[in-house]
């Protein structure tokens, strides 16, 4: 079963929906990987440790909107570049992360590269939610 990936914030109208950019392989894998590094405590860990907690954003059907860890646009467009850059360099402390986003890869490219531009396509979801004015948004993935 497909994933599909998007910026939500409240609010946000049928426009903004269609309009936001989009991934450039597709969204399951983030999807599932939103789902999967729930489960491992040491990754989540490790995002925090290093400072790109921002990407732990997310919310599905059902969830409701008080439960939801809102973030500026502005701090996950930082953290996904962060990360992105981290694991680009191979830091130590992004191969649990890496090794868990593995497991719902698409595999067109090394799984380190394949992260790293899903990571690029937050941070221009995040651009976008930028510009549309948005102050608090978080990353909604539905099946």
């Amino acid at each position: 079963m497909g994933k599909f990936v998007m910026g939500y914030w409240a609010g946000i109208t049928e426009e903004q929906m269609g309009s936001q950019p989009g991934f450039w392989n597709d969204t399951k894998a983030w999807g599932e990987w939103m789902v999967e590094r729930g489960k491992h405590r040491d990754v989540l860990h490790d995002m925090k440790q290093l400072g790109v907690s921002a990407l732990l954003t997310g919310t599905t059907l059902g969830v409701a909107d008080t439960t939801v860890d809102w973030v500026a646009p502005s701090k996950l467009e930082c953290a996904a570049l962060r990360l992105r850059e981290l694991v680009l360099a191979g830091h130590p402390e992004t191969a649990r992360i890496v090794e868990t986003y593995a497991k719902s890869a698409n595999h067109p490219d090394p799984v380190g590269r394949e992260l790293a531009q899903d990571l690029i396509d937050i941070a221009e979801i995040a651009r976008f939610a930028q510009r549309e004015g948005v102050s608090r948004m978080t990353l909604e993935v539905s099946w």
